[in-house]
């Protein structure tokens, strides 16, 4: 009985004067040291390959799997995370978040509905001139999320992140004669060839603007574009190969008025 209680005592002894505990390893490197396959050393700081199997914790209350270091509370070197009994619960719409991981591999959160959604309306009516091609000005986004970055002073929008992006144009075009050709389109910037490009021929000649009748002709063209790193530049544009003509912000009509010029830009 003496034996084991000097045991004892010699344990919390060496236990206080080290102020760490090691298992497996009698070179413990933090608070709280696990090695879980026996082969760390026996001095100095363990191979990133012998930290591969260690869990530890640290003074701060960092917990570490595969890092003596970590630098959150809980840091993991490298794997998976599995839950193999996840509930069945379903998320509500604008109102959980998104987990997702950064460039660190940090977990994060974000809006579920603004993450990967661009929306923005022309800021206001736009006179585009025959034949000449025009940048279509939006103005402040009324979703967006980090993905994006939109200059409202002249029209250049910049993608922060490389992907596939699906990209809806639509505008409505006034002052057009039947016969004449419209053209929506995306260019990057600095100006270089189409990335998409949608035309349409006009089948009548549309109605005389006045204050309480502003109606266009319609035009929406979709489609995808690759964009190779961050930093990547686009602008959006309007032509009309005919009369002097005018790009609407909203159409006024029997049935009412509202917005016919915008662009939605999602990541796929």
């Amino acid at each position: 009985m003496k034996k084991v209680i000097s045991v004892v005592l010699i344990f919390i002894i060496s236990t206080t004067l080290s102020s760490q505990i090691g298992i497996h390893t009698n070179n413990p490197q933090t608070s709280f040291h696990v090695d879980s396959a026996k082969d760390n050393v026996e001095s100095g700081k363990p191979t990133l390959t012998q930290q591969s199997n260690d869990v530890v914790l640290t003074s701060s209350g960092n917990m570490g799997l595969g890092t003596l270091d970590p630098t959150d509370k809980l840091d993991i070197f490298s794997g998976n995370i599995r839950i193999r009994e996840i509930n069945d619960k379903i998320g509500t719409t604008n109102v959980d978040r998104v987990v997702v991981a950064d460039q660190d591999g940090i977990l994060k959160t974000i809006g579920f509905g603004a993450y990967t959604l661009f929306h923005s309306r022309l800021a206001s009516d736009q006179t585009i001139v025959n034949n000449v091609l025009s940048t279509l000005v939006f103005a402040n986004p009324l979703a967006t999320s980090s993905l994006y970055t939109y200059n409202t002073a002249n029209g250049i929008l910049t993608f922060n992140q490389p992907g596939n992006y699906l990209v809806t144009l639509q505008a409505s075009f006034a002052n057009i004669d039947e016969g004449e050709q419209l053209v929506l389109g995306i260019r990057p910037f600095p100006d270089a060839n189409y990335l998409g490009r949608g035309s349409h021929y006009v089948g009548y000649t549309t109605p005389v603007l006045t204050a309480g009748s502003r109606l266009g002709e319609l035009m929406s063209y979709t489609t995808m574009i690759v964009v190779p790193t961050g930093g990547y530049q686009i602008r959006f544009t309007a032509a009309a190969l005919g009369a002097t003509s005018i790009i609407l912000s909203e159409e006024i009509g029997p049935t009412g008025r509202g917005n016919v010029t915008n662009v939605t830009i999602q990541k796929i």
